[in-house]
């Protein structure tokens, strides 16, 4: 998640966790900018394997189409040669994530074969270097990340332990994401694309009274099923995850910027002060009340 052009008051929380001679890099973090930034980087051959953890991002590989992602969400990025990354971060938005880059000899060419070829049924431009798909991070993938970070082992042993939990994280990663493939959940009319992202606008201007989830569907002309699943599919998150990760992002404005209280930027996002500074805690990792 890091690149070139970082800019001034950026705050930066990294931890290379694991390097094996270049042939898989195990790294954690978090990132936050004071303003909008767009950070290019150049994406080495192999797959890269993001568990974004919190926050919102715009990302796009290889010259494609940009997506937006909301955390808790993990992206796959496949680079068969060098080509670059372009991601644009939101102001006052902490991204807290988990990085396992490898090279493709460690995974062997027949998953990498069978992974490019579920990659060939996103379609999207042809003889592109490289490709990325997304998916909900789930709670089985959200606990090794959880396990790698809080690694028990001190000794040599240590970076056996992480080596084997990073390579079990990146295959839960490859399954998720190609059972989504090939599940045909990535082909969305451009009309219902255009209906999610408006229900996602609904939800943004209602985001401390929001419309149930019926009642949204039918303000945006969908059903409640395709609402859903395309809604994993734009943003790789649900409809109400996106909403509480939205919620969450600007109270984290309003309270580091010292504009509210913990207690009123709860309120103005639509919690209650108790389950805000539980919840808030889970996300972030801090009490509200760290940030004033």
């Amino acid at each position: 998640m890091t690149g070139r052009a970082i800019a001034a008051g950026a705050v930066r929380e990294n931890e290379r966790l694991l390097m094996l001679s270049g042939a898989m890099v195990l790294a954690a973090g978090i990132n936050r900018f004071d303003e909008p930034k767009r950070v290019n980087a150049a994406l080495p051959a192999g797959i890269k394997t993001v568990v974004l953890l919190s926050g919102r991002l715009q990302i796009s590989v290889g010259g494609d189409r940009e997506r937006e992602v909301c955390g808790p969400t993990v992206l796959l990025i496949r680079s068969s040669a060098d080509a670059v990354r372009d991601q644009v971060f939101a102001a006052n938005v902490p991204i807290r994530y988990l990085i396992v880059q490898m090279d493709e000899n460690v995974l062997g060419r027949e998953t990498t074969t069978a992974l490019d070829r579920s990659f060939d049924a996103l379609g999207g431009k042809s003889g592109v270097a490289a490709r990325l798909a997304s998916c909900p991070a789930g709670h089985a993938l959200r606990a090794l990340v959880s396990q790698i970070t809080n690694c028990p082992m001190r000794g040599p042993e240590r970076e056996l332990y992480l080596c084997g939990k990073a390579m079990e994280l990146v295959a839960l990663a490859i399954s998720s994401c190609i059972t989504r493939i090939n599940g045909g959940e990535l082909k969305l009319p451009a009309r219902d694309i255009e209906r999610i992202r408006q229900a996602r606008d609904i939800l943004i201007a209602a985001m401390s009274q929001p419309p149930s989830l019926d009642a949204l569907a039918q303000q945006v002309g969908l059903n409640v099923r395709k609402l859903s699943s395309g809604f994993r599919q734009v943003f790789g998150a649900s409809v109400f995850g996106f909403l509480q990760e939205y919620r969450l992002e600007q109270a984290y404005k309003l309270i580091s910027t010292g504009e509210m209280s913990v207690s009123e930027a709860a309120f103005h996002v639509g919690y209650g002060p108790a389950h805000f500074a539980t919840i808030f805690r889970k996300r972030f990792g801090v009490s509200p009340s760290s940030l004033r």
